[in-house]
């Protein structure tokens, strides 16, 4: 009788074992189902370590920084930091500002917004008045 309890509890423990081994679930079934990949994403991003990891190997590729820069740019306040950022820099305003006049509609929405400012509409003129600087 022993010897057949101690099969039976034997049995029973490997079925509990196969049942929840087949109960886990993938990496890859983890990450397809929506719910869970939010879960194992927002875990990532709570560890600094895996931050930095995360962003190094999506800045790694300039396919994956575009597609990231467009996805935020999807964004407008995002879009407005960007703008901002860009501005402020010295090496990327000359390429900003000549790309801009460069576009009619663009041009045409600086020109409308510079007149209808009184105080650059002043200083715009007083610009107007000075000769252009030699090259």
């Amino acid at each position: 009788m022993n010897t057949a309890r101690k099969v039976g509890i034997a049995s029973a423990v490997a079925l509990v074992a196969v049942v929840l081994a087949g109960c886990t679930k993938s990496i890859d079934e983890m990450i397809m189902n929506p719910s869970d990949k939010d879960e194992v994403i927002a875990k990532l991003l709570a560890d600094d370590v895996a931050k930095r990891d995360i962003m190094a190997k999506l800045a790694a590729k300039d396919d994956t920084k575009k597609e990231m820069a467009e996805t935020l740019l999807g964004d407008t306040s995002i879009k407005a930091l960007a703008v901002d950022k860009l501005a402020a820099d010295a090496t990327t305003r000359t390429p900003l500002i000549q790309k801009l006049l460069a576009d009619a509609t663009a041009r045409a929405e600086i020109i409308a917004a510079l007149m209808a400012d009184e105080a650059s509409r002043k200083e715009l003129q007083e610009a107007l008045k000075k000769p252009l600087p030699k090259k």
